[in-house]
């Protein structure tokens, strides 16, 4: 009798621990394209958690100062979001993240970046009149970090806002 129980109690928990691990894979396909950016789809995926689907989506708001949004979900769940913003002259990634509600930052790379609990700034220069603008701003919040992700962020700021400012209507 005993053995009968120890038998059907390791197959219960052979099947729980299979579909426990089901859950933690990524079965989706990152796009090399975010919301106009070519991005390494690596460093897209380092920031993202298990799932079966992904979703992009690119947004402006409708103010006089259009800010852009690219929005990455994974199963319906919104898990990173980039900002980008028109800013002034002078206006440094520590500033820009002040502004968009990133605090407790540390700078990187002679302040290129400014990285924060799960969020991370940089600026580009982009001069232009119509927004009266000399700078763009980037941030990049990840909603649920697993450990320290702080380089992934990084890496995945710069690549993106690389690629994504070419697309901006910078001014000479």
């Amino acid at each position: 009798m005993i053995r009968g129980r120890t038998t059907g109690a390791l197959a219960a928990l052979a099947i729980l621990s299979l579909t426990g691990c089901s859950g933690e894979e990524k079965n989706y396909a990152v796009p090399n394209e975010l919301c106009g950016a070519q991005v390494k789809p690596e460093l897209t995926r380092a920031l993202l958690p298990s799932g079966d689907k992904i979703r992009v989506l690119k947004e402006a708001s409708n103010t006089a100062s259009p800010h852009q949004f690219c929005t990455v979900s994974v199963d319906d769940k919104v898990q990173l979001r980039t900002e980008g913003a028109w800013q002034a002259a002078g206006t440094t990634a520590e500033k820009a993240a002040e502004k968009s509600l990133v605090f407790n930052t540390r700078s990187t790379e002679d302040g290129r970046f400014a990285i924060g609990r799960g969020a991370a700034v940089t600026v580009v220069d982009c001069k232009n009149s119509k927004y009266k603008a000399e700078r763009f701003s980037f941030k990049i919040h990840v909603n649920h970090p697993e450990g320290d992700i702080d380089d992934k962020m990084q890496r995945f700021l710069a690549a993106f806002s690389e690629s994504y400012s070419k697309t901006l209507p910078c001014q000479d």
